[in-house]
């Protein structure tokens, strides 16, 4: 198996427009009633507030009050609410070497209730909530919950570090709160005091009808730890309106924009001049990285007993561009929205027609946009989950270091008896990574579109029979094998049988010819493969396929990249059935072929070998 013939699985974080901002709708405070934050006193030459130190922070205690903050985060809507809290304490180290975590117990906006009992407790959205001292500094960010929830205990990313936003050498999934710390938190009325606090999770969220199981399988796809999929989580496109972002604001980062976005949702931490902090931990942590930067309209805060609550969020147009994406914040910078490849599907089904569009921020998030838009729409124009037939058409615009273009495109058929929508989806993302990981020379894709036609009722058949004209007469093939003239021709007909469950003629008649070579080998015994287009069925625990090299058999004959596309264009499609007679072997093998194509699908193949035998006729 060559290496441009598999697969390349980017696991990242597919990550759609709801996750990690929140806003209040009510104040809900124990104690006095909360003032709004002092205007932040600006660091020089910048218009961020100054950070606090947290060495000034003081502990609470049985009887002596912590250190207070306030806040400012979105539960609802664009407009942000005031939170309030009390320091804890510090765990060392606690979100790396030499990055402390501050541990705050936290009230308001739907983090507890009017009458101080825990509502959400911290949730999915908050991450970069900024929190102010009583004189306007900034002490730092909201980025981390409790391990159980829902709980009003909140891990602060202190705004020195965030400031910075450098990266360490190991960034905290989760982290164990140490005994002085858990002993102020009883001071505080925690209920429990043992356990961890882990970064806040950036949700997957995938359009409310989407069957869970469909999650299930993205989900096992990508191998995300820091994440959790959610149904109906948020809008499955981008708005068109541009929501400005401001301290305490909701705040979007994504990989795409458009008809799908991959977004995480969050808080913005502070906006210096055109620079903007958020989240207070990393989108990905990638270092330098590339994601648009948008709004968001909030529209809820969702309780979750089991993996935390989160919001539930709008992203409006991109208005800037996330530039780097470290341990303690993302960071970018507002202005033009970044550009990037295209990916368009087009799905038919009957009379309804479905057109998706979207800009792709990094190559390695093509194939999953590609796979994913177009299931997606497929699901939306049939409307169900059924079997049948699926015609699609590609075209993929590929450009060479040396600026040249290249367009491959490519056609086929697919049929499955369960679920149409994901085969001729699957292959998209599938041929995409084929040409990311070429094995020739490096290349950016510019634009990737597909058109798939579907249809309802299954049509597959299968190789159930191949005879052969030996000698004047009709034979069964076996595995005892054939006779073949050099130079002559070897005539097939192959018997196709009716898939179980498929609709059409119980049995069909596909005729081949398949010319002998006329060289004399030293071994005159090769193989004949008569093979069905397509022997691949869509299976429920993968979300598209590995493309390995026998799924275009001929591109591991290719030499360079506008070969491989050549060979792509020219592999056998699922409709097709093929005789490949092999004989010779290393320089002197030679193969040919014979293909005809067919009004459905054909699984299965026949591997017989072939004696080579007397000699050619003469040339005329």
């Amino acid at each position: 198996m060559t290496a441009h013939a598999r697969a390349r699985r980017r696991t990242l974080t597919i990550v759609a427009a709801a996750a990690t901002a929140v806003t209040a709708t009510a104040l809900a405070a124990t104690g006095p009633a909360m003032a709004e934050p002092v205007a932040p006193t600006a660091a020089v030459g910048s218009a961020c507030p100054a950070a606090f130190p947290p060495a000034e922070l003081v502990r609470a205690t049985t009887t002596t009050p912590g250190t207070a903050v306030e806040g400012l985060t979105v539960s609802a809507g664009t407009e942000a609410d005031t939170v309030a809290g009390e320091f804890v304490g510090t765990i060392e180290d606690g979100i790396a070497p030499g990055v402390d975590m501050l541990v705050f117990k936290m009230r308001g906006s739907r983090i507890t209730d009017s009458a101080g009992n825990v509502d959400r407790g911290i949730w999915a959205g908050m991450s970069g909530t900024p929190l102010y001292a009583p004189d306007g500094r900034l002490v730092g960010a909201v980025a981390y919950g409790q391990s159980w929830s829902p709980s009003e205990y909140a891990g602060v990313t202190p705004a020195a570090d965030l400031y910075r936003s450098g990266s360490y050498s190991s960034a905290a999934a989760s982290v164990r709160i140490t005994s002085k710390v858990a002993d102020s938190m009883r001071a505080t009325g925690a209920s429990k005091a043992a356990g961890s606090l882990r970064r806040l999770p950036t949700p997957i969220t995938i359009p409310a009808g989407v069957p869970s199981s469909k999650a299930a399988a993205i989900a096992k796809k990508a191998k995300l730890k820091n994440v959790t999929f959610r149904n109906g989580g948020a809008s499955s496109r981008t708005g068109t309106k541009a929501i400005p972002v401001s301290a305490g604001s909701n705040i979007a980062a994504s990989y795409a924009y458009g008809s799908f976005p991959l977004a995480g949702v969050g808080t913005t931490t502070a906006v210096c001049g055109s620079t903007v902090y958020a989240f207070g931990h990393p989108m990905d942590w990638l270092g330098k990285t590339r994601m648009s930067l948008h709004g968001a309209d909030a529209v809820y805060v969702e309780r979750d007993q089991i993996e935390g609550s989160f919001k539930i969020a709008n992203l409006g147009a991109p208005i800037g561009t996330f530039t780097q994406d470290r341990l303690t914040a993302i960071v970018g910078t507002l202005g033009k929205a970044p550009t990037g490849p295209t990916v368009r599907t087009t799905n038919r089904f009957e009379n309804r027609s479905r057109y998706s569009a979207t800009t792709v921020m990094s190559q390695d998030w093509l194939s999953t946009v590609g796979a994913t838009q177009s299931s997606y729409d497929g699901w939306t124009v049939t409307d169900g989950t059924f079997g049948g037939e699926a015609r699609a058409y590609r075209s993929i615009k590929v450009r060479r270091a040396n600026g040249q273009i290249l367009t491959y495109t490519r056609s086929d058929v697919y049929a499955d008896k369960y679920d149409i929508t994901a085969g001729a989806a699957n292959q998209f993302a599938g041929d995409i990574d084929s040409i990311l990981s070429n094995d020739y020379e490096d290349v950016t894709i510019v634009d990737a579109a597909q058109t798939t036609t579907i249809s309802e009722g299954y049509k597959a058949y299968r190789i159930s029979r191949v005879d052969a004209k030996q000698f004047g007469q009709w034979t069964k093939v076996t595995d005892e094998g054939l006779m073949a003239r050099r130079g002559g021709f070897l005539r097939l007909r192959v018997t196709l049988a009716r898939e179980r469950g498929s609709i059409g003629p119980a049995k069909k008649i596909v005729n081949l010819k398949v010319a002998v070579p006329r060289r004399k080998f030293k071994r005159p015994i090769g193989i004949l493969n008569v093979s069905g287009g397509t022997s691949r069925g869509y299976e429920d625990d993968e979300y598209y396929e590995e493309y390995a090299e026998d799924e275009y058999s001929t591109a591991s004959d290719a030499s360079s990249l506008p070969g491989l596309l050549k060979a792509m264009t020219r592999a056998e499609r699922g409709n097709e059935v093929t005789a490949l007679l092999s004989m010779g072997v290393g320089r002197r093998a030679v193969d040919k072929m014979h293909r005809r194509a067919t009004a459905t699908i054909v699984t299965g193949q026949l591997m017989v070998p072939v004696m080579q035998y007397g000699k050619p006729p003469k040339k005329r």
